[in-house]
């Protein structure tokens, strides 16, 4: 089962234009509360939500035994240097005894009418390359290349699932800041609509009609809240390997800025130029493709080993034959070793095969350099977007603190006069509230998701998950 990128969080954002657009979207995110079961919940940190995720991420677990098979694929062509020849045969079994020689044979050459007698033969045999022109170091270089390309994309997995939980993660934390603020703006239109005297007629239409409308909106949102959290929930749970039946929560208990401190635009290039899992597979594979196009060209040269062994029969009932020019397949002993040669003369394969192995290293070459501006220009946009949003993060905190204030002010103010028209500026006082609160801590969620996509785009978190493991806390 596949969910779409977009399907875990939906979208945060909202037209802040009043209290009823403001309140829209507040109850579909809010985070459900477990603290009425008796079993004691778990509370996980973000690195500790990463580590899960990792641990539990289908694609990272079969890039991982990718790997494992491009490191075996290496040691087999380690093996190859030394002795890849090496076997040990062993028989047995029965045969019709044969005593005499040549000039004196059994009288029964059939064998049927002879008793039978036991035997055993053993061969041992050895081949040891010396010299091959490069093929198999250049083998061997392709299969090392090989693990680093395996290894780049494992990386590149773990970052887009590390991106995934850290969207989800601080999506949870955003819609816990804004079920906050949905409990607080009820009470408060609750409680105003308590002291409001309808009749009055000094009170302008706008403002009940406003009260009413707000009221209604919120309750008619907060009956979509069970199934919206409980997908957003279930989704976490899911990328982090949570059973049904485990009880868990994050350890934050409010969405904070990341404190990471965010290096210069030309150190993060420079860092992406090195730790970019995609540039690391193209270097790589380059390197791969430069050595099998070596080994490809090395085919054409003979091979030189040096080979030999032991071999050794014997059968008790037959007798040995010392004439040299008398076969036993049964009773025989020889130990020997020689330098052997090996040339292939099939030049229209071997030439296919060399051409295939350059063209392949050449098409890689050629995605070089626009890979190398590719990701500078990623980087850039990433680092843009940081900026951008930090500048966001910067304004809607001065916004919160304006709304804050005329909220305060406007609240006194009519608990000190009552009257109708500091009424009509309360509930424009509570619409500023919802919208400067909301924009807050949207820029907040904003600004920690630009930053993980830096670290996306460079390739490399700013703060690792640790590797021990999960330090798990339960409150």
């Amino acid at each position: 089962m596949t969910i779409p990128r977009s399907s875990p969080m939906p979208c945060f954002r909202v037209v802040r234009h009043g209290v009823l657009p403001a309140v829209l979207c507040l109850a579909l995110h809010t985070l459900p509360s477990y603290a009425q079961e008796a079993e004691k919940v778990t509370t996980y940190t973000l690195a500790e939500l990463v580590a899960r995720a990792l641990q539990h991420n289908p694609t990272v677990q079969e890039h991982h035994w990718k790997t494992a098979q491009a490191s075996a694929d290496l040691n087999q062509a380690r093996a190859a240097r030394f002795l890849p020849r090496l076997r040990l045969e062993s028989v047995g079994g029965l045969v019709p005894d044969a005593k005499g020689d040549i000039f004196n044979p059994p009288a029964d050459t059939s064998g049927l009418k002879r008793s039978l007698g036991p035997f055993s033969q053993t061969e041992l045999e050895f081949v040891q390359p010396i010299y091959t022109f490069g093929l198999l170091s250049s083998l061997r270089d392709a299969a090392a290349a090989g693990v680093e390309v395996a290894e780049a994309a494992g990386t590149d997995a773990q970052l887009g699932a590390s991106l995934e939980v850290k969207e989800l993660y601080y999506g949870l934390l955003l819609a816990r800041e804004l079920d906050d603020l949905v409990t607080t703006l009820s009470k408060e239109l609750a409680r105003r609509r308590e002291d409001l005297d309808l009749d009055d007629p000094e009170l302008p239409l706008s403002t009940r009609y406003k009260l009413e409308l707000a009221t209604l909106e919120l309750e008619g949102k907060r009956r979509q809240l069970d199934t919206k959290l409980h997908l957003a929930r279930a989704t976490l749970a899911w990328r982090c390997g949570f059973s049904d039946d485990e009880h868990w929560n994050l350890q934050a208990d409010h969405l904070a800025k990341d404190s990471t401190r965010v290096p210069a635009l030309d150190s993060l290039a420079a860092l992406a130029a090195v730790q970019r899992p995609e540039w690391r597979q193209l270097k790589a594979g380059i390197v791969a493709r430069q050595a099998q196009e070596a080994a490809a060209t090395a085919a054409f040269y003979p091979q030189f080993f040096l080979a030999g062994g032991l071999r050794y029969g014997i059968a008790p009932g037959r007798t040995d034959q010392h004439n040299p020019f008398a076969v036993d397949n049964f009773n025989f002993s020889s130990l020997g070793m020689f330098v052997g040669v090996q040339q292939s003369f099939e030049w229209g394969i071997l030439g296919a095969k060399r051409d295939k192995a350059r063209a392949q290293r050449l098409e890689l070459k050629s995605q070089e350099r626009a890979a190398a501006a590719g990701i500078r220009l990623d980087v850039t946009r990433a680092y843009g977007d940081v900026l951008e949003s930090e500048a966001g993060l910067e304004s809607a905190g001065r916004s919160r603190t304006i709304g804050k204030h005329w909220i305060q002010e406007a609240r006194d103010e009519y608990e000190f006069t009552e009257e109708a028209e500091d009424l009509k500026d309360l509930v424009a006082a509570f619409e500023s509230l919802a919208e400067t609160e909301q924009g807050y801590h949207q820029a907040v969620y904003d600004y920690n998701v630009a930053l993980a996509r830096l670290e996306r785009a460079v390739g490399v978190a700013f703060t690792p998950p640790p590797l021990a493991p999960l330090d798990r806390r339960s409150d």
